[in-house]
């Protein structure tokens, strides 16, 4: 929920602190950056303490997720958003590595539908905040709001579902789970671009309302619920067919986006977009743990997490300085290219586990 609310409120964010496009870029990569060091030592922690460290990562996350609303300020909002980075990092990794482990302790596939209610989230938040700023909403209180459900949520899971497993080594550097967590990188690129920056595309390039703008990433992150529900259903392919897919669905989406002159053509483009991103997060995190045959499965979703966040690193610079010397429009030119060597990367998975 949080993430849609944020990129709903993206757009008022920006001019109450008077963020360019690349210094807004900056202050997304302040997320990544903080992420890396908080998600190192959560891979460790989710080894030895498994499902205890859920409540408490998403107490951490909650204290974070108020504070971006209230800047009036780019330092303020760097700031800001280095916190949040590291309660998102720690919380990542703690949900992830302990799918994983449900994964292979009961061989149930779940990895899928977790992600699925990470998109129903960013759905629900997306387009709540967009009608609640078109009803005068302040990012302020409607980011505060999204803290207490995420309290609440931390009260809920206070109880662990499944004892922490105790590895017999901790995951090592191998080719594999480098070659994962690379593709994961691409990957990343393309989904926080298209997360991050589609309500700031409708509303400046097509002079959409909030209302519509919302519907941005509320209308990319359902796609990719739907996606991920049905891959939760169906037996899948391959890894590597699952991230070719990927790979052509968002360069296909990510086009008809970039090429549109009318809100509706950009939304069903992000749809696209969102139905093969789907895919990439749940089946490489799935992959991650997996690999880890003798237990670690935490420090192997960390490794993974790691280097999958590079493209949060890269990617907003990237695209802000895209944007900056051209146009929003050319920065989704950028993320089409990107996709497209997604698509590209899918034969290096053929290694990989199902």
């Amino acid at each position: 929920m949080y993430w849609g609310a944020w990129a709903a409120c993206l757009p008022a964010i920006q001019r109450s602190t008077g963020a360019s496009e690349a210094q807004l870029g900056l202050a997304l990569l302040c997320v990544a950056v903080a992420a890396f060091p908080a998600m190192l030592a959560a891979g460790r922690l989710a080894d030895l303490f498994g499902a205890r460290l859920v409540p408490l990562a998403l107490l951490v996350f909650a204290a974070a997720v108020v504070f971006p609303g209230l800047t009036r300020s780019v330092p303020a909002l760097y700031a800001a958003l280095a916190f949040v980075g590291i309660g998102t990092g720690v919380l990542d990794i703690a949900i992830n590595a302990q799918a994983a482990s449900i994964e292979a302790r009961y061989r149930v596939r779940v990895m899928d539908g977790l992600h699925a209610a990470f998109s129903v989230g960013v759905l629900c938040g997306g387009v709540g905040a967009g009608l609640l700023r078109r009803a005068g909403g302040h990012p302020s209180w409607i980011l505060g709001g999204v803290a207490c459900i995420i309290a609440l949520t931390a009260v809920v899971n206070l109880k662990p579902s499944v004892p922490p497993e105790r590895a017999r080594r901790r995951a090592r550097l191998e080719r594999p789970l480098l070659v994962v967590g690379c593709v994961l990188a691409v990957a990343f690129i393309v989904e926080s671009g298209l997360e991050s920056w589609s309500a700031l595309f409708l509303e400046r390039t097509l002079d959409s309302g909030p209302a519509i703008s919302g519907l941005g990433p509320g209308m990319f992150a359902g796609a990719m619920a739907g996606g991920r529900l049905l891959a939760q259903k169906v037996e899948g392919p391959s890894v590597a067919a699952r991230m070719l897919f990927a790979g052509v669905a968002a360069a296909a989406g990510v086009i008809v986006a970039v090429t549109a002159h009318h809100a509706l053509v950009a939304l069903v483009g992000f749809v696209i977009a969102g139905a093969g991103l789907a895919l990439s997060t749940p089946t490489l995190f799935g992959a991650a743990g997996r690999l880890a045959r003798d237990g670690g499965r935490g420090s192997a979703v960390s490794t993974v997490a790691i280097l999958g966040y590079l493209g949060f690193l890269v990617g907003p610079p990237l695209f802000g300085a895209v944007s900056g010397a051209s146009s929003l429009r050319g920065g989704f030119i950028f993320l089409s290219g990107v996709a497209i060597l997604l698509a590209l990367c899918s034969p290096l998975l053929r290694e990989s586990p199902r």
